[in-house]
């Protein structure tokens, strides 16, 4: 008699369960951190009709308004400041060869720091940046199956003292390195990168035939719109996945194909109109910024490109990689 009354109450809260509005179960896996709203997700087989749409209004609730803090917060730095900056450190990435998604995770501690702590002088704020590097450095290798000497020379603190000319001590960038891993939240290092998102979208276009696995011009342009965003502060306002996103759009769009097809929006949950203001965004930063260093950089890292049958395209990819355009 219990069994059957344990079975009909579990039955019965389903039933609720299954009647509860979308809005409340984003309200309360917006509460969760990163790893358990994944798991809610994946596990819970009520949120299998809305899963996508869930995952991204939780995370976008839990996305930090840096860029408001920081215009409020900073007297010394301005945004022209951090874009020198995150330029430099984008060289340094590509310098080092890092795998691609530290440096996205690097802004997003410089950006946490910035929107909590006032730079004073603006000699230290290179420093910043550098122990920013390093921490999010730290925090990757600890996922990866790299031998320790390998992570003690990766890490050395005279390493990233030798490429500021020397400007800092490896005692000062070990301070501040320290500083911004013990004021960095566990969810902003737990927090997927916009170039996660973007892997994960052209996975998923790749995998529906939407496109060719060869059509590398189209992924090889939204990473950079997507690297460019990190130079922008105003980007910082728009969550990682919303970035993404736009950024494939807008490559979608430059190669004259479908600008946001219908599975794309499907597996995103991003509507078309939802990823318009973001889009729009990227485009006045691939218009405004030069950018000489990063764009020189991403030239030559394509120039030999090996798809002979796309070679109009990968012109036409160069040219937008090369200058400032209109798109």
């Amino acid at each position: 008699m219990g069994v059957t009354t344990r079975s009909r109450s579990r039955a019965e809260l389903r039933g609720m369960v299954d009647h509860f509005p979308d809005e409340l179960w984003i309200e309360v896996l917006s509460h969760l951190g990163g790893k358990d709203i994944g798991r809610a997700v994946c596990a819970t087989q009520v949120f299998a009709k809305f899963r996508e749409s869930v995952w991204r209004s939780a995370c976008e609730r839990r996305w930090p308004a840096w860029s408001q803090a920081i215009n409020k917060l900073q007297k010394v730095v301005n945004p022209r400041h951090r874009m020198v900056l995150t330029e430099w450190l984008a060289e340094v990435s590509w310098d080092w060869q890092l795998e691609s998604t530290i440096l996205f995770k690097a802004v997003s501690y410089l950006d946490q720091y910035l929107s909590q702590h006032t730079v004073e002088v603006l000699s230290r704020f290179q420093l910043v940046g550098i122990a920013c590097l390093r921490a999010a450095m730290a925090d990757t290798v600890k996922r990866l199956p790299l031998r320790l000497t390998d992570q003690d020379i990766s890490l050395d603190a005279h390493r990233f003292a030798y490429i500021s000319d020397r400007t800092y001590t490896p005692d000062e960038v070990e301070s501040m390195t320290n500083t911004v891993a013990e004021t960095t939240p566990e969810h902003v290092k737990d927090a997927p990168n916009a170039k996660m998102f973007l892997r994960s979208l052209w996975y998923r276009a790749v995998m529906s035939t939407l496109l060719s696995a060869d059509e590398m011009h189209v992924y090889t342009v939204a990473s950079f719109f997507l690297q460019l965003s990190l130079l922008d502060l105003p980007c910082a306002a728009y969550s990682p996945s919303m970035v993404a996103a736009a950024s494939l759009s807008n490559a979608l769009e430059l190669f004259n194909k479908e600008s946001w097809p219908q599975m794309l929006q499907q597996y995103s949950a991003y509507r078309t109109k939802e990823v318009q203001s973001c889009k729009d965004r990227l485009k006045e930063v691939q218009a405004i910024t030069s950018a000489d260093h990063l764009r020189r950089i991403w030239c030559s890292q394509h120039e030999n490109h090996g798809y002979e049958e796309y070679n109009e395209a990968w012109a036409k990819a160069q040219l937008t990689l090369a200058c400032p355009t209109r798109i």
